[in-house]
Protein backbone atom coordinates (compact mmCIF):
# COMPACT_ATOMS: atom_id res chain seq x y z
CA UNK A 1 0.00 0.00 0.00
CA UNK A 2 1.31 3.62 -1.22
CA UNK A 3 2.39 6.14 1.59
CA UNK A 4 1.22 9.43 0.85
CA UNK A 5 3.38 12.40 1.56
CA UNK A 6 2.57 15.96 2.29
CA UNK A 7 2.52 18.40 -0.63
CA UNK A 8 2.34 22.02 -0.65
CA UNK A 9 -1.06 23.53 -0.95
CA UNK A 10 -2.55 24.26 -4.46
CA UNK A 11 0.55 22.10 -5.90
CA UNK A 12 -1.01 19.05 -7.66
CA UNK A 13 -0.20 15.78 -6.68
CA UNK A 14 2.09 13.86 -9.41
CA UNK A 15 -0.55 11.25 -10.98
CA UNK A 16 -0.41 7.89 -10.44
CA UNK A 17 0.98 5.19 -12.69
CA UNK A 18 -2.04 3.35 -13.93
CA UNK A 19 -1.68 0.26 -12.44
CA UNK A 20 -0.59 1.15 -9.17
CA UNK A 21 -4.29 0.43 -7.83
CA UNK A 22 -4.92 -3.26 -9.55
CA UNK A 23 -1.14 -3.62 -7.76
CA UNK A 24 -2.05 -2.48 -4.21
CA UNK A 25 -5.32 -4.09 -4.80
CA UNK A 26 -4.00 -7.29 -5.55
CA UNK A 27 -1.20 -7.39 -2.68
CA UNK A 28 -4.11 -6.14 -0.42
CA UNK A 29 -6.01 -9.46 -1.58
CA UNK A 30 -3.69 -11.78 -1.13
CA UNK A 31 -2.97 -10.77 2.47
CA UNK A 32 -5.99 -10.61 3.47
CA UNK A 33 -6.46 -14.50 2.13
CA UNK A 34 -3.13 -15.72 3.87
CA UNK A 35 -4.36 -13.89 6.87
CA UNK A 36 -7.67 -15.90 6.58
CA UNK A 37 -5.64 -19.46 6.14
CA UNK A 38 -3.62 -18.53 9.02
CA UNK A 39 -6.68 -18.06 11.38
CA UNK A 40 -8.77 -21.26 9.97
CA UNK A 41 -5.37 -23.06 10.36
CA UNK A 42 -4.57 -21.95 13.80
CA UNK A 43 -8.00 -22.94 14.60
CA UNK A 44 -8.22 -26.58 13.51
CA UNK A 45 -4.88 -27.17 15.05
CA UNK A 46 -6.35 -25.62 18.56
CA UNK A 47 -9.26 -27.96 18.20
CA UNK A 48 -6.95 -31.03 17.50
CA UNK A 49 -4.74 -29.81 20.88
CA UNK A 50 -7.99 -29.91 22.79
CA UNK A 51 -8.82 -33.06 21.23
CA UNK A 52 -5.43 -35.16 22.32
CA UNK A 53 -5.22 -33.26 25.96
CA UNK A 54 -9.02 -34.37 26.52
CA UNK A 55 -7.97 -37.97 25.16
CA UNK A 56 -4.66 -38.24 27.78
CA UNK A 57 -6.62 -36.99 30.25
CA UNK A 58 -9.12 -39.86 29.96
CA UNK A 59 -6.42 -42.15 29.29
CA UNK A 60 -4.59 -41.16 32.64
CA UNK A 61 -8.00 -40.90 34.92
CA UNK A 62 -8.96 -44.18 33.45
CA UNK A 63 -5.38 -45.88 34.58
CA UNK A 64 -4.80 -44.18 37.95
CA UNK A 65 -8.70 -43.78 39.16
CA UNK A 66 -9.16 -45.10 42.39
CA UNK A 67 -10.73 -48.89 42.50
CA UNK A 68 -9.70 -49.50 38.88
CA UNK A 69 -8.10 -52.92 38.42
CA UNK A 70 -7.44 -54.74 34.96
CA UNK A 71 -9.48 -58.05 34.03
CA UNK A 72 -7.83 -60.94 35.78
CA UNK A 73 -5.42 -63.98 34.18
CA UNK A 74 -6.59 -66.87 33.80
CA UNK A 75 -4.62 -68.75 35.85
CA UNK A 76 -0.83 -67.69 38.02
CA UNK A 77 0.82 -70.78 35.94
CA UNK A 78 0.54 -71.71 32.43
CA UNK A 79 2.60 -73.78 30.18
CA UNK A 80 5.28 -72.66 27.55
CA UNK A 81 4.45 -72.53 23.81
CA UNK A 82 6.26 -75.39 22.57
CA UNK A 83 4.57 -78.47 20.37
CA UNK A 84 1.34 -80.22 21.68
CA UNK A 85 2.96 -82.91 23.36
CA UNK A 86 5.30 -81.22 25.05
CA UNK A 87 3.12 -78.55 26.45
CA UNK A 88 0.25 -81.54 27.51
CA UNK A 89 3.16 -82.99 29.60
CA UNK A 90 4.13 -79.91 31.39
CA UNK A 91 0.15 -79.55 32.15
CA UNK A 92 0.12 -82.66 33.41
CA UNK A 93 3.50 -82.65 35.43
CA UNK A 94 1.89 -79.47 36.64
CA UNK A 95 -1.36 -80.54 38.17
CA UNK A 96 -0.50 -83.72 39.79
CA UNK A 97 2.23 -82.37 41.45
CA UNK A 98 -0.33 -80.63 43.59
CA UNK A 99 -2.18 -83.78 44.52
CA UNK A 100 -0.71 -85.75 47.20
CA UNK A 101 -1.76 -88.73 49.21
CA UNK A 102 -1.43 -86.67 52.86
CA UNK A 103 -0.31 -83.39 54.23
CA UNK A 104 3.49 -83.09 52.60
CA UNK A 105 3.02 -86.79 51.45
CA UNK A 106 3.72 -87.86 48.46
CA UNK A 107 1.78 -87.70 44.80
CA UNK A 108 -1.81 -89.05 44.34
CA UNK A 109 -1.04 -89.91 41.08
CA UNK A 110 1.01 -89.85 38.05
CA UNK A 111 -0.77 -88.35 34.53
CA UNK A 112 0.88 -89.56 31.50
CA UNK A 113 0.10 -87.85 28.47
CA UNK A 114 -0.39 -89.32 25.32
CA UNK A 115 -2.06 -88.97 21.75
CA UNK A 116 -5.27 -90.76 20.35
CA UNK A 117 -3.53 -94.36 20.53
CA UNK A 118 -3.66 -97.19 22.67
CA UNK A 119 -1.06 -100.08 23.10
CA UNK A 120 -1.46 -103.52 21.72
CA UNK A 121 1.57 -105.41 23.26
CA UNK A 122 4.61 -103.83 21.71
CA UNK A 123 2.26 -102.34 19.32
CA UNK A 124 1.11 -98.52 19.18
CA UNK A 125 -2.94 -98.76 17.52
CA UNK A 126 -4.27 -95.31 16.96
CA UNK A 127 -7.71 -94.11 17.82
CA UNK A 128 -9.97 -93.47 14.91
CA UNK A 129 -12.88 -92.49 16.88
CA UNK A 130 -14.75 -92.04 19.57
CA UNK A 131 -17.97 -93.54 20.04
CA UNK A 132 -20.22 -92.10 22.70
CA UNK A 133 -23.61 -94.11 23.42
CA UNK A 134 -26.82 -93.00 24.85
CA UNK A 135 -27.32 -96.40 27.15
CA UNK A 136 -24.97 -99.24 27.27
CA UNK A 137 -24.74 -101.85 24.42
CA UNK A 138 -27.53 -99.88 22.66
CA UNK A 139 -26.17 -98.19 18.99
CA UNK A 140 -28.95 -96.44 18.81
CA UNK A 141 -28.60 -92.57 18.89
CA UNK A 142 -24.99 -92.71 19.30
CA UNK A 143 -22.55 -90.02 18.73
CA UNK A 144 -19.03 -90.29 17.02
CA UNK A 145 -16.27 -87.90 17.54
CA UNK A 146 -13.41 -87.31 15.97
CA UNK A 147 -9.83 -88.13 17.15
CA UNK A 148 -7.64 -85.33 15.23
CA UNK A 149 -7.78 -82.91 18.36
CA UNK A 150 -7.97 -85.63 20.99
CA UNK A 151 -5.13 -85.81 24.09
CA UNK A 152 -5.60 -88.66 26.56
CA UNK A 153 -4.28 -88.21 30.28
CA UNK A 154 -3.60 -91.64 31.82
CA UNK A 155 -4.38 -91.26 35.56
CA UNK A 156 -2.32 -94.00 37.60
CA UNK A 157 -1.55 -95.09 41.04
CA UNK A 158 1.24 -96.88 42.69
CA UNK A 159 -0.37 -99.98 42.86
CA UNK A 160 -1.81 -102.63 41.08
CA UNK A 161 -2.96 -101.94 37.68
CA UNK A 162 -2.68 -98.41 38.13
CA UNK A 163 -4.89 -98.38 41.44
CA UNK A 164 -4.33 -95.61 44.45
CA UNK A 165 -2.01 -97.57 46.79
CA UNK A 166 -2.91 -97.35 49.94
CA UNK A 167 -5.47 -95.16 51.85
CA UNK A 168 -8.84 -96.24 51.41
CA UNK A 169 -11.22 -95.97 48.50
CA UNK A 170 -14.28 -93.50 49.06
CA UNK A 171 -16.94 -91.36 46.80
CA UNK A 172 -14.86 -88.61 48.44
CA UNK A 173 -11.56 -89.79 46.81
CA UNK A 174 -13.32 -90.82 43.35
CA UNK A 175 -14.34 -87.00 43.37
CA UNK A 176 -10.53 -85.84 43.99
CA UNK A 177 -9.26 -87.79 40.95
CA UNK A 178 -12.24 -86.54 38.84
CA UNK A 179 -11.20 -83.12 39.98
CA UNK A 180 -7.45 -83.11 38.47
CA UNK A 181 -8.63 -84.76 35.53
CA UNK A 182 -11.08 -82.17 35.01
CA UNK A 183 -7.98 -79.20 36.01
CA UNK A 184 -5.77 -80.76 33.33
CA UNK A 185 -8.68 -80.97 30.67
CA UNK A 186 -9.33 -76.64 31.58
CA UNK A 187 -5.83 -76.03 30.99
CA UNK A 188 -5.27 -77.96 27.85
CA UNK A 189 -8.58 -76.35 26.32
CA UNK A 190 -7.15 -72.89 27.58
CA UNK A 191 -3.60 -72.95 26.49
CA UNK A 192 -3.62 -75.63 24.18
CA UNK A 193 -5.90 -74.68 21.00
CA UNK A 194 -4.92 -77.65 18.81
CA UNK A 195 -6.90 -79.70 21.47
CA UNK A 196 -10.98 -79.50 21.81
CA UNK A 197 -11.30 -82.96 23.34
CA UNK A 198 -9.93 -84.52 26.24
CA UNK A 199 -10.14 -88.59 27.53
CA UNK A 200 -8.76 -89.07 30.98
CA UNK A 201 -8.57 -92.52 32.32
CA UNK A 202 -9.20 -92.94 35.71
CA UNK A 203 -7.60 -95.68 38.26
CA UNK A 204 -8.91 -98.60 38.83
CA UNK A 205 -10.48 -99.46 42.16
CA UNK A 206 -8.47 -102.12 44.56
CA UNK A 207 -8.27 -105.65 43.36
CA UNK A 208 -9.99 -104.62 39.98
CA UNK A 209 -9.04 -104.61 36.57
CA UNK A 210 -11.36 -102.06 34.89
CA UNK A 211 -11.59 -98.74 35.27
CA UNK A 212 -13.74 -95.87 33.99
CA UNK A 213 -13.24 -92.90 31.51
CA UNK A 214 -14.07 -89.04 31.50
CA UNK A 215 -14.57 -87.52 27.85
CA UNK A 216 -14.52 -83.71 28.51
CA UNK A 217 -14.82 -81.28 25.84
CA UNK A 218 -13.99 -77.67 25.37
CA UNK A 219 -17.40 -77.06 23.81
CA UNK A 220 -19.60 -77.88 27.38
CA UNK A 221 -16.61 -75.90 29.49
CA UNK A 222 -16.32 -72.74 27.33
CA UNK A 223 -17.93 -71.16 30.23
CA UNK A 224 -15.50 -72.40 32.66
CA UNK A 225 -12.98 -71.24 30.49
CA UNK A 226 -14.23 -67.55 30.09
CA UNK A 227 -13.65 -67.01 33.61
CA UNK A 228 -10.78 -67.25 35.77
CA UNK A 229 -9.86 -71.16 36.83
CA UNK A 230 -10.43 -70.02 41.19
CA UNK A 231 -13.88 -69.10 40.19
CA UNK A 232 -14.21 -73.23 39.19
CA UNK A 233 -11.76 -74.61 41.18
CA UNK A 234 -11.81 -72.28 44.37
CA UNK A 235 -9.79 -74.22 46.88
CA UNK A 236 -6.20 -72.81 45.80
CA UNK A 237 -4.58 -76.08 47.02
CA UNK A 238 -6.32 -79.50 46.13
CA UNK A 239 -7.51 -81.13 49.59
CA UNK A 240 -6.38 -84.68 50.71
CA UNK A 241 -8.19 -87.62 49.71
CA UNK A 242 -10.40 -87.99 52.79
CA UNK A 243 -10.52 -84.19 53.18
CA UNK A 244 -14.15 -82.88 53.12
CA UNK A 245 -15.00 -81.09 50.24
CA UNK A 246 -18.16 -78.99 49.99
CA UNK A 247 -16.82 -75.75 48.43
CA UNK A 248 -16.33 -77.37 45.36
CA UNK A 249 -18.14 -81.16 45.55
CA UNK A 250 -21.48 -79.95 43.62
CA UNK A 251 -19.34 -78.23 40.95
CA UNK A 252 -16.87 -80.80 40.13
CA UNK A 253 -20.18 -83.71 39.87
CA UNK A 254 -22.46 -81.41 37.85
CA UNK A 255 -18.98 -80.95 35.11
CA UNK A 256 -18.04 -84.73 35.59
CA UNK A 257 -20.01 -87.05 36.46
CA UNK A 258 -22.20 -87.60 33.62
CA UNK A 259 -19.26 -87.35 31.37
CA UNK A 260 -18.28 -90.72 32.94
CA UNK A 261 -18.37 -93.71 31.13
CA UNK A 262 -17.24 -97.30 31.44
CA UNK A 263 -15.03 -98.46 27.53
CA UNK A 264 -14.07 -100.89 25.43
CA UNK A 265 -12.41 -101.03 21.76
CA UNK A 266 -13.36 -102.31 18.84
CA UNK A 267 -10.81 -102.75 16.06
CA UNK A 268 -11.72 -101.68 12.48
CA UNK A 269 -10.79 -103.41 9.55
CA UNK A 270 -9.12 -100.42 7.50
CA UNK A 271 -6.78 -100.31 11.09
CA UNK A 272 -6.85 -98.99 14.63
CA UNK A 273 -9.59 -99.15 16.63
CA UNK A 274 -12.56 -97.53 18.10
CA UNK A 275 -13.23 -96.37 21.99
CA UNK A 276 -16.55 -96.95 22.46
CA UNK A 277 -18.08 -95.23 25.67
CA UNK A 278 -20.89 -96.80 27.90
CA UNK A 279 -23.05 -94.70 30.12
CA UNK A 280 -21.77 -95.97 33.74
CA UNK A 281 -24.95 -96.68 35.85
CA UNK A 282 -25.30 -94.55 39.36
Amino acid sequence: MTTESPTPENDAAPPAPAETPAISSGITMKNAEAVRYTRQLATIYTILGVIVVAALVGLVALVIRPGHTSSPTWSSWKPENAAVGAMTKQIADHVAATYRMTEGGGQLLAMLPTDASITNGAQKVPLRAIIVRKKPQVNEGYRALGTEKTRLYILCGLGKNCSIEGGKASQTRGRLVRREALEAALYTFKFVPSVDTVLAYMPPGPNSTSSEVLLLEKEALKEELKQPLTKTLSLKTPPLPDAEDLAEAATIDKLTLKHLFDYEYQPIETGGALIVLNPTAR
